[in-house]
């Protein structure tokens, strides 16, 4: 008996510690969690209420395209590595849904390309300059890693 006890206040302490972390790590409710991508170029540009507005409509579009292509290339995925087990190959099948893979991730930087300029649409001139230079150091155009080298072609 002495034993369990000893089990049963240490899984209390673990479940305690657990709660407490997952509180913290989720967030208390009211507390500002990290802003993506979208709140970070609102801050940036200082959109006015109206560009606010039409900039979280297109927020929404894109979002549930990317989740749309995203869900049909997690299928196509799926049926794909499904077939590595099977016992006979159709090499034809396998093309056919890597194409379709091919063709939905080009659909998917349409999409975000199509973001991006709708954003920039939605931007006075000195806010077009600004999206340009967060454009710019955002894709990294000059080839530079973190530490300023140059990466290998």
């Amino acid at each position: 008996m002495k034993k369990n006890t000893v089990l049963y206040l240490l899984l209390i302490v673990l479940i305690i510690m657990n709660g407490f972390f997952l509180f913290n790590y989720l967030g208390r409710p009211g507390a500002n969690r990290p802003n993506g991508s979208g709140n970070f170029i609102v801050n940036e540009l200082n959109f006015s209420p109206t560009q606010l507005q039409q900039f979280n409509s297109l927020e929404a579009k894109h979002h549930n395209a990317i989740r749309v292509i995203g869900d049909s290339i997690k299928i196509l995925k799926v049926k794909l590595f499904n077939s590595i087990t099977s016992d006979s190959i159709n090499q034809e099948q396998i093309d056919n849904i890597t194409q379709a893979i091919a063709d939905n991730i080009i659909t998917k930087e349409t999409e975000l390309f199509n973001r991006l300029r709708g954003i920039y649409l939605l931007c006075d001139a000195r806010q077009q300059l600004q999206f340009k230079t967060i454009i710019k150091k955002s894709r990294r155009f000059d080839n530079k890693g973190r530490e300023g080298r140059r990466r290998p072609e």
